[in-house]
């Protein structure tokens, strides 16, 4: 369980938020995320809110991050880019 001790907007909150990512979704995942990334372009969220968007927002929150709907709405997506980027 991770407890707030930044704003959950800051960058290094978010950046913990991207190592928590990383440790928790297995590589394949990830890599098959930079696929659809590379394939569909800056519209690829848009296509995937419903699947892998809740995933990543159901991980968050289970893994303790204190973003609000509205606000993991608005992370979830540059979240998981900057993972795959990490990540290959």
């Amino acid at each position: 369980m991770i407890f707030l001790i930044e704003p959950p907007l800051s960058p290094s909150y978010k950046k913990e938020a991207v190592r928590y990512l990383i440790d928790h979704i297995p590589a394949e995942t990830l890599e098959e995320v930079a696929e659809i990334i590379k394939k569909e372009g800056p519209d690829w969220e848009v296509h995937h809110h419903y699947d892998i968007g809740t995933d990543v927002r159901n991980l968050l929150r289970e893994g303790g991050f204190l973003w609000d709907a509205v606000e993991l709405d608005d992370v979830w997506a540059g979240l998981i880019e900057k993972a795959v980027k990490k990540k290959f």
